[in-house]
């Protein structure tokens, strides 16, 4: 059975999400002239790490959203709710130091809105937590993650299709008699040498924000080739959260990037040869209205994964994200993924044992 020490107290999607609006420096941001607003804010809780001295990046990516909603005016529910979000990671970010999130106003339409996104950090090391605002602005750092956001207003139904009927019956034989939590929590890292790194030495899941379980696809991909894969994963908040679809839409984006690049390594088989993996892009469109976004007290979504395409150092993820018989969502994201066969070279897990090592002499 799961002890406290397995399953630590973990904060709550709204406390991760937080932040703390600054007073923008107009001076030398170079929207003179332009007409173009800008609004900034700052993250207020570390981000996740899952081992290798950089931020899970699907913190970033939700954050970002969530920072642009600030700026669109209304609650999501009569004013405007996200719908499309493209994100590209430029350089690793950090979970000791704040996120900076600078918001420019591209347009104001009375159905869609636009944002563009720069985040930055400070260079400062370490800063100190919780994070405070002082000295931000002269020690930022290069932008480490940029995105457009788009936002609409809701409108009235009508024709409609998907092309199927939800994910419960195709999955019949491996969800057949389960209830979500009957699933292990994913681990820090879905890689097999992570599995066997824990089975000796068992570590707390701390993921924060959401409680994220793996269904068991073994049996469903024994035979099939890397683009027959899939991999479901099902998600529910940490905590209740508040009545603004923008946030539950933010909750979304923060799950579709909790395995990403790892669908490649583990459909390809190469996830103990791993040399480098990490995101390049992310790309998440919402197809309802903002009431399909809500994610209700004890409710749960599911994410179907697969990868249609990998090589050249490369590989694309798609996904689709369910409520029960509902397509709500669809994304595609880009990852970095170089191999090797030489032990000295795999340096996802090698960096981790590294980061392991350190912690033993602290």
């Amino acid at each position: 059975m799961a002890t406290d020490l397995m399953n630590p107290p973990r904060l709550s999607f709204v406390e991760l999400m937080k932040l703390e609006r600054l007073e923008s420096n107009e001076k030398g941001n170079g929207n003179e002239g332009t007409g173009r607003e800008e609004e900034k804010f700052m993250s207020v809780n570390p981000a996740y790490s899952p081992g290798f001295g950089a931020s899970y990046g699907g913190h970033v990516f939700a954050q970002a959203v969530w920072a642009a909603a600030q700026t669109v005016g209304g609650d999501g529910e009569r004013g405007m709710c996200v719908h499309n979000v493209h994100g590209f990671f430029t350089l690793p970010a950090f979970p000791d130091r704040p996120y900076v999130y600078t918001i420019t106003h591209l347009s104001e339409g009375r159905s869609y809105c636009t944002r563009e996104v720069k985040v930055q950090q400070p260079t400062t090391s370490p800063p100190s937590i919780p994070f405070k605002p002082q000295d931000l602005e002269k020690n930022l750092g290069k932008v480490c993650f940029t995105s457009m956001v788009s936002f609409k207003r809701d409108e009235e139904l009508g024709p409609n299709h998907q092309t199927e009927e939800g994910y419960e019956k195709k999955y019949e034989e491996v969800l057949k008699g389960k209830d979500p939590w009957d699933w292990p929590r994913l681990p820090r890292v879905d890689a097999p040498w992570y599995y066997r790194h824990i089975k000796q030495h068992p570590q707390p899941n701390d993921f924060p924000g959401l409680d994220v379980r793996k269904v068991d696809m073994r049996t469903y991909n024994a035979n099939y080739q890397p683009q027959d894969y899939r991999q479901l994963q099902l998600y529910t908040p940490l905590g209740s959260l508040t009545s603004n679809p923008n946030l539950h839409a933010c909750a979304h984006l923060y799950a579709s990037d909790r395995n990403s690049v790892f669908v490649v390594s583990n459909a390809t088989k190469i996830g103990d040869n791993i040399k480098a993996m990490g995101s390049l892009s992310h790309s998440v469109v919402f197809h309802g209205n903002s009431t399909d976004l809500l994610i209700r007290e004890g409710e749960w979504r599911c994410q179907e994964s697969r990868t249609p395409r990998s090589g050249n150092g490369r590989g694309v993820v798609e996904s689709r994200i369910w409520n029960g018989k509902s397509h709500v969502a669809s994304t595609w994201q880009e990852g970095q993924l170089r191999w090797t066969d030489k032990v000295g070279e795999m340096r996802q897990m090698n960096t981790f044992r590294e980061g392991l090592r350190r912690k033993a002499k602290l």
